[in-house]
């Protein structure tokens, strides 16, 4: 199950971080739009953080 965890948080954590720089590229800075790209970056960053954590959590446990 944390396998299954960890896989879907670092997926998540990638696609926020993706997406969110792109949209940081092409909005102005200053505007509220370009405010809430950088915040989910940082909440994208914390969820692949999380899912690796629990990636490498459950390897250990496997062996």
């Amino acid at each position: 199950m944390l396998l299954l965890l960890g896989r879907f948080g670092v997926f998540v954590g990638v696609f926020l971080l993706m997406a969110c720089t792109l949209m940081t590229v092409f909005t102005s800075p200053g505007t509220a739009e370009f405010v809430i790209s950088v915040l989910t970056i940082g909440v994208g960053l914390a969820v692949l953080v999380l899912g690796l954590i629990a990636l490498l959590l459950e390897r250990k446990r496997q062996e």
